[in-house]
């Protein structure tokens, strides 16, 4: 046999050793890069799952806060228009004062009755537009409160986790979110962390938010409303009285002026405005007069006020029956940690052969943050969380499973 020949003989099988070791470091390199892949699609879907479930439930968050705003300030435009209504109706009976005793006067007669039946026009249409402004404001509270308890459906765990589970999918169809299964591929001593995390996420978006009404939530929505109304002086000038039901009281509310003439005549106007006590209990009521007094010489001292125009109105009596707020949505007040809401998204995905399964935790939070640039008119940042400001946002959290 020729060397040749054996040189040959030998060389072949250790070609095709290099040929098999080659091969199956490139089916380990593809098993690997494949893995990666597939965990870098597990990571990525959980990090969207878990955002996507929390900016869910901010929106929902916020749009209870937007319809809370909105009815509160539907109520008030209730009060402030029985105060213009109180008002009007004493301008009338003013104006009708001066044109009866000025009707002699040439010139002078015929304005202050052009300026009374003016006057007398404004009111008839007032009074006509508030039956329909406040009705209205009745349905569209009614509206509202009922669109407010489908955003509280969207905060059930199983409708948020259907969300976060339609953006898992669209990374990959076989991917799972927090299924049960999913927690047995946490390593210990983190699985315990991880259920009870699932657990709290659960718990915390049904018992955190509750539907209340002003007659029992404990004077929470009235001290709401008088907060709203003293911070604007124009408006409390209008609004500011007792809550009370009966008749208003003069002498507590913010229409009021006095003047005096050669200390020999004195007049005072008077106008206020009761808030009900429960904002769902007789609406508003409100009223508005003018009193004048003379200098009595003999006695040296002021006589007793005579009314020379009233007048006076109730949101019952206008629209014919109100309301006002009868139900809306507020934070649990025994909810610790009242404004964070951590929504956890545990991805999944089983692979061949079944042994190999990908696992990622994400965790996205809900928090409720006043803007840092906002001006006096916004609530300080460390304000308590509510759902009368619409500030809750979302953002992706790292996940705390120390334990």
């Amino acid at each position: 046999m020729r060397k040749t020949d054996l040189a040959a003989g030998q060389v072949l099988p250790v070609l095709l050793a290099m040929l098999a070791i080659g091969l199956s470091a490139l089916m380990i390199a593809y098993r690997g890069s494949q893995a990666i892949g597939q965990q870098s699609v597990v990571v990525n879907a959980a990090d969207a799952a878990a955002y996507s479930g929390a900016n869910w439930t901010a929106r929902r968050l916020n749009f209870m806060a937007y319809t809370n705003r909105a009815m509160l300030a539907n109520h008030i435009a209730v009060g402030h228009l029985v105060a213009y209504i109180s008002w009007l109706r004493y301008v009338e009976g003013a104006s009708a004062q001066i044109a009866r005793y000025s009707s002699y006067l040439p010139y002078v007669g015929t304005a202050t009755r052009a300026a009374n039946a003016a006057v007398r026009t404004s009111l008839s249409f007032s009074e006509q537009a508030s039956w329909g402004f406040i009705n209205g404001v009745d349905v569209l509270h009614g509206l509202m409160s009922t669109s407010q308890l489908d955003a509280r459906r969207g905060l059930l765990p199983d409708r948020v986790d259907e969300v976060m589970r339609q953006v898992g999918k669209s990374y990959q169809s076989e991917l799972k979110i927090n299924r049960g299964k999913a927690i047995e591929s946490v390593p210990q001593p983190y699985e315990a962390a991880v259920d009870g995390m699932l657990a709290a996420y659960r718990v915390g978006l049904i018992r955190r938010v509750q539907s209340d009404t002003p007659s029992r939530d404990e004077g929470y929505f009235e001290r709401l409303l008088s907060q709203s109304i003293e911070h604007d002086n124009d408006l409390a000038r209008w609004l500011r009285g007792q809550r009370r039901h009966g008749r208003p009281e003069f002498g507590t509310g913010g229409r009021t002026w006095s003047s005096t003439i050669l200390r020999l005549i004195r007049f005072r106007k008077q106008g206020v405005t009761n808030q009900a006590p429960v904002a769902d209990a007789g609406g508003w009521r409100s009223a508005d007069r003018l009193q004048v007094s003379f200098f009595d010489f003999s006695k040296f001292s002021w006589e007793s006020w005579d009314t020379l125009a009233s007048g006076r109105a109730s949101a019952n009596q206008l629209a014919g029956n109100y309301d006002g707020i009868d139900r809306y949505t507020r934070l649990a007040t025994h909810a610790r940690d009242a404004g964070r809401f951590q929504i956890p998204a545990i991805a999944t995905l089983q692979t061949d052969p079944p042994a190999v399964e990908h696992a990622h935790l994400s965790v996205a939070e809900v928090i409720h943050q006043p803007p840092a640039d906002c001006d006096t008119d916004c609530p300080r940042l460390s304000a308590e969380a509510n759902l009368f400001n619409p500030y809750w946002r979302a953002s992706l959290d790292a996940p705390d499973l120390l334990p």
